[in-house]
């Protein structure tokens, strides 16, 4: 008889598919993507912690509920989970006509900055522009932007957490960026 072995020693893909039939596998992937998914939800709601507290719950009740159906695409388990919590944050504000404000790292933006071809240094009318265009972008560009930029997300993780394609994310956030630029310039 071959000895069962303590479910913190599965690797993700045994511990999913063992989660299918078993609340307690289920209840070890929880442990092992709370925290990556409550950061998640706590930075997209501005550090609210209440809110992220409840769509973190939200966001693993559905997928607990939707565990049978989970196919292994090659993303980590958590890419799944970011999707369903983004989804519970997207509705989440069409139902409360919310706007919310993103915390960000100073490298994040340096970065993002960089990327734009705006010098900290030199142009502070830009920076400013720049931080004025951001303000004012759809939620769906600003998503993007945030998951790519502040996140610091691969195109591979934002097309599965939108269900596109990797060279639609890249397409998506390189227009976006076009666009910006036109207006910084």
């Amino acid at each position: 008889m071959i000895k069962k072995r303590k479910l913190n020693q599965f690797t993700e893909a045994q511990l999913i598919e063992t989660a299918k039939q078993s609340e307690k596998a289920f209840g070890e992937l929880y442990r092992r993507n709370f925290d990556k998914v409550f950061r998640f939800a706590f930075k997209r709601l501005g550090g609210n912690d209440a809110l992220a507290s409840d769509i973190t719950q939200q966001t693993f009740i559905k997928a607990f509920a939707a565990i049978g159906k989970y196919e292994d695409k090659g993303y980590a388990f958590s890419t799944w989970l970011i999707r369903i919590a983004q989804n519970e944050i997207n509705q989440f504000f069409r139902k409360n006509n919310k706007i919310y404000t993103v915390e960000v790292e100073e490298k994040h933006v340096m970065n993002f900055m960089d990327f734009m071809e705006i010098d900290e240094r030199e142009n502070q009318d830009k920076q400013e522009k720049l931080i004025q265009i951001l303000n004012n972008l759809k939620q769906e560009y600003l998503d993007l932007i945030e998951l790519r930029f502040f996140q610091q997300k691969s195109f591979r993780e934002i097309a599965a957490i939108y269900a596109i394609s990797e060279a639609n994310a890249k397409m998506r956030l390189y227009r976006i960026i076009e666009k910006i630029k036109k207006e910084v310039y």
